[in-house]
């Protein structure tokens, strides 16, 4: 059965100040910041390769972390165990204990398996393009498009569950042309960025005076994880609940 861990309690921090009182959130930046939070996470996907006169499939698995990842082939069987590790833009297969360079790669002609790490990226830290409510299958989805920095020419489109914030499908184009389809098959957070690696710096005229301290502590996050690594009962969802959000954006 596919399983979906929900982004709890990091998420659902997001889902009560959208609905509470007070000053009104914008659900895209709220949501790029939580995915800029995202430390590490295993995640399952399908991926359509469109090419020139051909349409391939595989199913990945990606151990994610921002700053590399391990993308491991689960089909089709030919290629069945093959990963490759992404990081600054470089590709590393591995295949029965044999590394090669594969090189860099442009976002004009992304490997397959650096496609998942790029939609990361994107929905962390990528330059919001577009964003609009829609629906997929039966659940409603914020859809956000992004471009990064070293390749303004493609553009990461990920529709997003707005009860649980995980990705639906994804896409990925470039000059305009469909490259990826992504249906995503599994998304478990397994940790969150140490806060120094997700602050901004302050703009110039609001920067804190250096040698002065505003005399105020971060307040304890109250829906934290709990010391022993569970989460608190009402943020949690059944296994069947998890996988409703999946289930129904295939029917």
């Amino acid at each position: 059965m596919r399983k979906a861990l929900l982004f709890a309690p990091m998420l659902m921090l997001l889902l009560t100040a959208c609905g509470g009182g007070g000053e009104k959130v914008d659900p895209a930046a709220e949501l790029q910041a939580q995915y800029a939070a995202l430390g590490s996470a295993t995640m399952e996907a399908d991926v359509i390769c469109h090419y020139a006169g051909e349409i391939r499939t595989y199913t990945l698995l990606c151990a994610y972390t921002p700053a590399e990842s391990t993308v491991t082939v689960l089909s089709p069987a030919n290629l069945s165990g093959i990963s490759a590790t992404v990081a600054d833009g470089k590709l590393h297969l591995n295949y029965e204990d044999i590394s090669l360079d594969a090189g860099g790669y442009s976002a004009a002609a992304i490997s397959p398996v650096a496609a998942l790490p790029r939609l990361m990226a994107a929905a962390g830290s990528g330059y919001l393009t577009e964003q609009s409510e829609e629906t997929v299958g039966e659940r409603s989805c914020l859809r956000l498009a992004c471009d990064l920095p070293d390749d303004k020419e493609t553009v990461y489109t990920t529709w997003f569950d707005q009860e649980t914030l995980l990705p639906l499908r994804s896409e990925i184009t470039t000059d305009g042309e469909m490259v990826f389809e992504v249906a995503w098959n599994r998304f478990e957070v397994t940790g969150q960025a140490a806060p120094e690696d997700t602050q901004t710096t302050p703009p110039p005229d609001e920067a804190q005076p250096e040698g002065e301290d505003s005399g105020q502590t971060a307040p304890e996050d109250p829906a934290a994880p709990a010391e022993n690594g569970t989460q608190p009962a009402e943020d949690t969802w059944t296994e069947a609940e998890e996988a409703a959000a999946y289930a129904a954006a295939e029917e």
